[in-house]
C-alpha cells in the first residue's frame, strides 16, 4: 500500500507540474500497473499451495465454522470488488487471452477506481479477519511512517508550494486508507 500511495503522489505532481508526461512516465505507470494488479491477484488466490488472503479466509472458515456466514461474506465482497483486476491480469498480463479461443475474451480497461475498490476490499478484510475473527489485538496503521523526507525525489522537478500541496495530498491519502482499518464495518457503496 506504501508503493500504491507513493505513486499516486507521483500521479498528482504530474497534475501539478505537467511534467513527465512522456515514455518515462508510461514505464513507471505499466510497472505501477503490473506491480499492483499481480499482487492483488496473488492475495485473491485460493489455491492450496499457496499463502494469500483467500486462502487465509477459506482456512479459517474450516477451521471455525461458528464464524462461516461473516467469513462468506468477506470473501464475497473480496471476489467483488477484485474480480475485474484479476481478471484484466489472467488476460492481459500473465497470460495473453487470445480472442480465438477465450469465448469471454475481455478487452483492456483498468482505472485507478478499480485498484482502489480491491486495496480497500483487500485491507479491510484483513482487519476484519485479524480484529474480529481472530481477536488478536494488533492495532496498526495501513500505510506505514514513512522515515525520512518522501518528498526529496519531487523537489528536483516540483516548485516548493508544489511540494505544499503533494504533502497535503499525501497526508489526506494516507488518512483515508488508514480509516478501511479504522472503519473496516463501513463499506463503500459503489460495489458489491
Amino acid at each position: 500500500m506504501f508503493n500504491d500511495a507513493y505513486f499516486r503522489v507521483f500521479e498528482h505532481a504530474r497534475q501539478i507540474t505537467g511534467e513527465f508526461n512522456g515514455t518515462f512516465a508510461a514505464v513507471i505507470h505499466d510497472g505501477y500497473l503490473t506491480f499492483q494488479m499481480v499482487a492483488i491477484r496473488r492475495l485473491c488466490d485460493g489455491r492450496t499451495d499457496v499463502i494469500s488472503l483467500r486462502r487465509a479466509l477459506l482456512e479459517t472458515r474450516e477451521r471455525l465454522p461458528a464464524m462461516a456466514s461473516q467469513l462468506d461474506d468477506l470473501l464475497s465482497r473480496v471476489e467483488g470488488r477484485c474480480d475485474h483486476v484479476r481478471t484484466q491480469v489472467n488476460q492481459h498480463i500473465a497470460h495473453t487471452a487470445n480472442p480465438d479461443r477465450t469465448p469471454n475474451a475481455i478487452v483492456w480497461n483498468m482505472q485507478m477506481r478499480d485498484l482502489t475498490r480491491a486495496h480497500e476490499a483487500i485491507c479491510k478484510a484483513a482487519t476484519i479477519l485479524d480484529r474480529d475473527i481472530l481477536q488478536r489485538q494488533t492495532f496498526t496503521n495501513i500505510i506505514p511512517v514513512p522515515q525520512g523526507d518522501i518528498m526529496q525525489d519531487f523537489r528536483i522537478w516540483v516548485p516548493d508550494e508544489g511540494i505544499q500541496r503533494l504533502y497535503r495530498f499525501w497526508h489526506d491519502h494516507i488518512r483515508g486508507v488508514d480509516d478501511w482499518g479504522r472503519h473496516p464495518h463501513s463499506w463503500s457503496e459503489e460495489t458489491p
